[in-house]
């Protein structure tokens, strides 16, 4: 398990020559495929186009850098539609709120699990504020089936928020081991 904000800065390595090729600037998801789709390693702007690397081009993420097989697995990202569309769209998951089907909001995603093998999110780091963060820590939302992503939130069954509270210390515990 890794945080994504622990992905975010690293450099990126290639295998054959040693060389670092590039510094992870942001990560692409896909809220339909619960997954990594891209790592960004410049951004686009006006004059710029995006470049990026696909997550199923990475051999592994460490502590300290990613390593890749190859220099050329950078990509502009206007040439993979589906990740351009993604950029394009600037739809951020970390940030969002999330909320019950019932309507009780139950924190801000302020960070998200992944498992670095295959890119897939595990679940979510979530703030109920400052000062509770202090107090208790911050909680883990596993990604259950039943979590969908609207324009501006995260919803959740009541089921599963139920399941959160009766579990909120173990899942801390389960992130707690990974580090």
């Amino acid at each position: 398990m890794k945080k994504a904000s622990e992905i975010v800065g690293l450099p990126v390595m290639s295998k054959t020559s040693g060389k670092k090729i590039a510094v992870i600037k942001d990560l692409v998801f896909s809220r339909k495929k619960f997954r990594i789709l891209a790592l960004m390693t410049h951004e686009g702007s006006v004059f710029k186009e995006a470049k990026i690397i696909k997550y199923k081009n990475v051999i592994s993420v460490g502590k300290d850098a990613i390593i890749v097989d190859k220099e050329n697995v950078i990509e502009s990202a206007a040439n993979i539609p589906d990740i351009f569309q993604l950029i394009k769209e600037r739809e951020k998951i970390i940030g969002e709120d999330v909320i019950t089907e019932s309507g009780e909001n139950i924190g801000i995603i302020k960070d998200i699990i992944i498992d670095e093998g295959s890119g897939k999110v595990l679940g979510f780091i979530l703030s109920d504020g400052l000062i509770q963060d202090i107090m208790d820590g911050r909680n883990v939302l596993p990604y259950i089936y039943g979590i969908t992503f609207g324009k501006d939130a995260m919803i959740i069954s009541d089921e599963i928020k139920t399941e959160f509270d009766k579990n909120k210390e173990y899942f801390k515990k389960l992130l707690e081991l990974e580090q």
